[in-house]
């Protein structure tokens, strides 16, 4: 077999350990990313020490243990301010934030999932807390908003391919089932995610669409079940609408100027 040299295996190794450590969430040492990743201790040390001394990997002085550095947070700040969104939503989100009391959240489409690049944070709840930066597209108000944009055929595939994790009882894992809540979704410009994510939490989430229509983000709103019934589903349902009406009006007003 011919070996390809446009491909470099200890880049995607490298890429590889970054990836495990962000989805770990917590510290990991040496061997536990050997034994992960199947790859020889030693490989695993050098490309460690590699990426710590760019910034990329930080080590705990007294775990022996590492995690994500601080070049990442340079680097999120830098990409946040090339998508125009997050720049427009920014402000709109802080404001809703502060209106209902609820987590607001940015987020795009992203490798199959729905990855949030911004979140306004209201009152705190230990439900919250356990949010991830990226959500699936079958369990998420905002991943059920990219998926619905898709063709059948993309969208079968997803489920297909058992990307569709049952993370509740109310988890929605087939396109049968799928698709008759998608119709909805389409028709009424929003999606829900009602304790399908994790028990107790409750999500809803609107699109935003550039100047030709095109799904750009979606902005979504978060808070646990109860407290979002007390407050009112329409009252959240409408300051989010208004919201999303705003900022896509700055989208439009800037994109035909443009």
């Amino acid at each position: 077999m011919k070996e390809d040299y446009n491909y470099i295996t200890m880049i995607e190794r490298a890429t590889d350990i970054m990836d495990l450590i962000f989805v770990a969430n917590k510290e990991l040492g040496v061997s536990e990313i050997s034994h992960e990743l199947n790859l020889p201790k030693a490989t695993v040390y050098r490309i460690l020490i590699t990426l710590a001394k760019g910034g990329f990997i930080s080590k705990g002085y007294e775990t022996e243990k590492y995690t994500l550095g601080g070049k990442f947070i340079k680097y999120s700040d830098r990409v946040k301010r090339d998508i125009n969104v997050y720049t427009i939503a920014k402000p709109y989100m802080e404001r809703l934030a502060k209106k209902v009391g609820e987590t607001v959240n940015l987020a795009i489409d992203y490798d199959n999932q729905s990855l949030i690049i911004d979140r306004e944070n209201g009152e705190q709840t230990s439900l919250l807390s356990k949010l991830v930066s990226d959500a699936p597209y079958n369990c998420s108000s905002s991943g059920k908003i990219f998926l619905s944009h898709k063709s059948d055929k993309e969208i079968r595939e997803y489920f297909k391919n058992k990307h569709a994790k049952k993370r509740t009882i109310k988890s929605i894992t087939d396109f049968e089932t799928f698709d008759e809540q998608r119709k909805d979704i389409l028709e009424k410009g929003y999606a829900i995610d009602d304790e399908e994510y994790d028990y107790g939490l409750y999500c809803i989430g609107k699109p935003v669409y550039s100047h030709s229509k095109k799904l750009m983000a979606v902005i979504s709103l978060s808070g646990p079940k109860s407290r979002l019934e007390h407050r009112g589903y329409e009252f959240i349902k409408s300051s989010l609408a208004e919201t999303v009406n705003e900022i896509q009006s700055k989208i439009n007003k800037l994109e035909i100027n443009e």
